[in-house]
């Protein structure tokens, strides 16, 4: 299993409740990624007893994030660092804190020639104040990316990242999301039987991270001389691009996908 590519970097604002719960605000993009790393320092205390180990603590102990970007966006930044803007100016005070943020990506992976997505999330980060390196330009154009460096920390419960790998793209941005959606929102979820029938399949109201089966083709009738394959996001879709139980990231209509049927 390799790392061939690197998407979709994510953050979310952050509080945490008096008994230790996580709060994020919803998922905002922070910009095209360049590059990503991350280390963590395991704790290594070793206690001997009787001429050996009797006792070793290899706990996580503290971490760092790097992010290469193609770009320092005002707006992200300052938001990421505890800046205000005000008119589009850009203000940094000497007694301004960075908040503490979610932040996710993607890795794209070659798995037995398959591709592969999985996603890595960072439960609690805060970001210090970047440095800033400009050149003028010479004979030829080199472009110079910004790089930012953060802590990253856990949360009450011990939580420091979470990991998993999907089959597909939108399938890892959908859970990425939700891993940072706001409390209490709810996405609409409407169905369109593209001229087919049915008594039992309605639109829902999904809760932020909360799944929903899909009816497979038993509670519907397709348009005479049809067939039913599955859902798609999109009206022209010849064959389905979503499974069950199906995870929304926002409101969205699910579409209906037939084929003829053989003679």
């Amino acid at each position: 299993m390799a790392n061939i590519g690197l998407t979709n970097i994510w953050y979310s604002l952050l509080t945490e409740g008096a008994d230790g719960t996580p709060h994020y605000s919803g998922a905002k993009n922070m910009g095209k990624a360049v590059s990503c790393s991350v280390s963590i320092t395991n704790n290594d205390a070793k206690l001997f007893g009787d001429d050996g180990l009797a006792e070793s603590d290899t706990t996580f102990a503290s971490g760092t994030v790097t992010l290469g970007l193609t770009d320092d966006d005002d707006t992200i930044f300052a938001e990421i660092l505890g800046h205000t803007i005000s008119d589009g100016l850009v203000v940094k005070n000497a007694n301004d804190t960075a908040p503490y943020i979610g932040l996710g990506r993607i890795v794209t992976k070659m798995v037995n020639g398959n591709y592969k997505y999985k996603v890595e999330f960072l439960c609690k980060v805060k970001f210090s104040e970047p440095s800033r390196d400009e050149t003028t330009k010479g004979e030829s154009v080199e472009f110079s990316t910004p790089s930012i460096e953060g802590i990253v920390a856990t949360l009450a419960n011990g939580d420091y990242n979470k990991t998993e790998i999907f089959s597909t793209k939108s399938d890892a941005l959908t859970f990425l999301k939700n891993l940072m959606a706001a409390d209490g929102t709810d996405y609409r979820v409407t169905f369109d039987l593209m001229g087919g029938s049915s008594a039992t399949v309605e639109d829902v109201t999904v809760e932020a991270g909360d799944s929903i089966n899909l009816d497979d083709g038993t509670g519907i009738t397709p348009p005479t001389g049809y067939e039913f394959l599955g859902w798609a996001t999109t009206d022209d879709a010849t064959t389905p691009n979503v499974t069950s139980p199906y995870t929304p990231s926002g409101d969205i209509t699910l579409y209906a996908v037939y084929k003829e049927e053989e003679i």
